[in-house]
């Protein structure tokens, strides 16, 4: 016990010595900044999941074209669909990148069983999106992207949608102060061959 008292107790007072002496913060992940905490859905990986979805089937794939009051449908290829869907694909990543631009508000749907997750901006080019997810499993059943943009004298909007596992369409209008509308839009869908 001596030699306990005589080693053992010098040491424990150097320790707390040595101890409080530190003026060091500990790094621990409490005292880290964390440069972005949202939680958005990651939109643009459903986006590019559905493209891979599509990529790796046998799918017939059908544009339907409508520029002002003339329509059109033909049969396209996957590659024609990828280019198509990268627009949208275009516009979710940069929603990703710069989703401190927006604010989130979410609204649940008991009837449908489903919640929508809308994001808004006054700051951003998009204006609003809303993903409408399906309250058992999370996944999206829609995906809504409206952009605005001011050139000149015309206001261009052009609003993105996608239905999961069926179709999106691309639709975009002009409109001057003078009163000049043009529209058109462009809808990709795709099913099984054997349906």
């Amino acid at each position: 016990m001596t030699i306990f008292l005589r080693i053992g107790l010098p040491c424990f007072f150097c320790c707390g010595i040595v101890a409080c002496n530190n003026n060091k913060t500990a790094n621990t992940s409490a005292n880290k900044v964390a440069a972005d905490t949202a939680q958005f859905y990651p939109v643009a990986n459903f986006i590019a999941d559905e493209m891979k979805y599509v990529d790796l089937r046998n799918f017939t794939i059908v544009e339907k074209k409508s520029i002002l009051k003339d329509t059109s449908s033909h049969e396209i290829s996957k590659d024609d669909f990828l280019s198509a869907a990268s627009v949208i694909l275009q516009q979710a990543q940069w929603f990703m990148a710069n989703k401190y631009l927006f604010n989130e508000s979410i609204f649940q749907d008991l009837g449908t069983e489903s919640y929508t997750i809308n994001y808004s901006s006054t700051k951003a080019p998009i204006k609003s999106i809303d993903l409408l997810l399906n309250q058992q499993t999370n996944l999206p059943k829609r995906l809504f992207i409206r952009v605005i943009q001011q050139v000149g004298d015309t206001t261009i909007t052009e609003q993105y949608s996608w239905i999961a596992n069926k179709h999106f369409v691309i639709s975009s209008s002009k409109r001057t102060q003078n009163g000049f509308n043009e529209s058109n839009s462009k809808e990709i869908s795709w099913k099984n061959q054997e349906q």
